[in-house]
């Protein structure tokens, strides 16, 4: 029935690790779309802005250009009425701009305004649409170069102002610099003389044509809409990458919590069966241990009443009371890790500890030729039970030896690391851990030996855990095994 629960169990963590695996692949994306759909909020609204501006700062510009020919023309319109019209009116009963003087004064009058002034070209108009005047005199009465919107300039009175593009407008950007005359401004207003009375309207005496090159003035708008745009560019790619680097930072942190979680409830599950496991083992074992002391103590009693036996007899019971011994010796290890004892908290000499070990291991140490290194503090405590740590010191040492298997030498190193901790280093110079085996030397029933039961190890990890300390496995620079126990100091000054 045992199996059954252990398969279903097995399938619940598999299909919680799926699970996690699926939320851990889920989230990143999640949060990669959650770049690039930021990335392109921010340059849509960037270049939004930046063409809003930049349109803002044109719209200004033309706004400026068309207030400077509203005054340019109201100027005109006042100094042509009283400089030329009326004299020459008074002087010649009429005005007619194909007579030389006439368009001298006229010219004269219209250059002392314009000079200085970025003008391209001013005509004048009159009611047959023909040029009366123009700054280039060879345009002088000529038709066709006046806009088609000129009769509503004679008859309604309003100005009217365009902009004429030899490129296309979305083009230019592409083509800076401009060449001159790619954008021209031409504003068509009435020539207005003074009213005759002063509830009167003023005559319109002709249509005044005002045209002025602000290509260069059209560049500086793109150049600063380019600088705005590439700036908001600029800042949108640190922006996004300063995002890419915190989302980047959150899926690693998110990833490793996910995984540490991940091993955590495997740890559980795989406690829950252990526990579990042990449960079952310590009611076995208990059962066992009973009727095998019975055994062990049966054999010891045969032995000690066959000395005349004969040797076969004599080997026999020596075989019964060793295997029971072993046997003994397993049972205890089963219940010691599944039933494993609170330890007192006395204050413990380690090296007297480490003195009791090999002191019991010193005699069968001296017949198979293993050396002892010690390099031990004086004065080194803790808190503990000093029968619990002389068991698993006892341990490890004992594994030393089986791993040598013959001479060698065993060092220990026991200080104090001035971090708040005991440090012991048990190294000894056989062939050392493998390295393929070395990560689960410490998981339970896993053993290397013939015949082992994979709980030596895990009954030093347990007692040393339940003292507050840490134990790590690994090989010494210059090859053997290497275990080190960390376990927390205690001053007896204070103690």
């Amino acid at each position: 029935m045992s199996d059954p629960n252990i398969d279903l169990g097995t399938d619940s963590t598999q299909q919680g690790d799926v699970s996690a695996a699926d939320t851990e692949n889920a989230l990143p994306s999640y949060a990669r779309t959650l770049s690039w759909l930021s990335l392109l909020i921010i340059v849509l609204t960037s270049l939004g802005l930046s063409f809003f501006i930049s349109n803002s700062a044109r719209e200004t510009l033309l706004t400026r250009q068309q207030e400077f020919a509203r005054q340019l023309v109201e100027n005109l319109n006042s100094q042509i009425f009283r400089r030329f019209a009326v004299p020459t009116l008074m002087a010649y009963g009429h005005i007619a701009l194909r007579q030389t003087e006439q368009y001298e004064r006229l010219d004269q009058v219209v250059h002392s305004v314009i000079h200085g002034l970025p003008l391209e070209r001013l005509r004048i108009y009159d009611f047959s649409r023909r040029t009366a005047y123009s700054t280039n005199r060879e345009d002088l009465g000529r038709s066709g170069l006046a806009p088609t919107y000129i009769d509503e300039i004679l008859h309604d009175g309003a100005s009217r102002s365009e902009i004429l593009a030899s490129i296309p407008q979305w083009q230019a950007p592409f083509r800076v610099p401009l060449a001159p005359g790619s954008f021209v401004l031409r504003i068509l207003s009435p020539l207005r003389g003074e009213p005759l009375s002063p509830a009167g309207d003023a005559p319109i005496m002709g249509a005044l044509e005002l045209t002025q090159d602000i290509t260069d003035d059209y560049e500086r708008v793109l150049t600063f809409q380019g600088i705005i745009v590439v700036m908001c560019l600029m800042s949108s790619v640190v922006m996004f990458g300063l995002l890419l680097m915190l989302i980047h930072r959150a899926e690693r942190v998110l990833a490793a919590r996910m995984n540490k979680t991940r091993q955590l409830e495997n740890q559980i599950h795989s406690n829950e069966r252990l526990v579990s496991m042990g449960r079952v083992v310590a009611s076995i074992a208990h059962e066992i241990r009973n009727p095998l002391g019975i055994i062990r103590s049966s054999a010891e009693l045969l032995q000690r009443r066959t000395d005349k036996a004969d040797a076969g007899t004599r080997r026999i019971l020596s075989a019964i009371y060793d295997e029971a011994v072993r046997l003994s010796q397993t049972v205890n290890d089963f219940l010691d890790y599944a039933r494993p004892r609170q330890p007192r908290q006395d204050l413990v000499d380690v090296n007297l500890v480490l003195d009791q070990a090999l002191a019991f291991l010193e005699g069968d140490w001296g017949r198979r030729q293993i050396a002892i290194e010690r390099q031990c503090e004086a004065n080194i405590f803790v808190h503990g039970d000093k029968d619990l740590l002389y068991r698993a010191f006892y341990n490890i040492l004992v594994n030393g030896q089986q791993a040598m298997d013959g001479p060698g030498i065993v060092r220990i190193l026991a200080k104090n690391d001035n971090e708040g901790h005991i440090r012991l280093d048990f190294l000894d110079s056989g062939p050392g851990f493998d390295a393929t085996t070395l990560p689960s030397l410490l998981d339970p029933f896993f053993t290397t030996k013939e015949g082992g039961t994979g709980l030596g190890l895990p009954i030093v990890q347990s007692i040393i855990t339940s003292h507050g300390g840490s134990i790590e496995l690994d090989n010494g620079s210059e090859g053997g095994a290497l275990v080190r126990i960390l376990l927390p100091a205690v001053d007896a000054r204070q103690a």
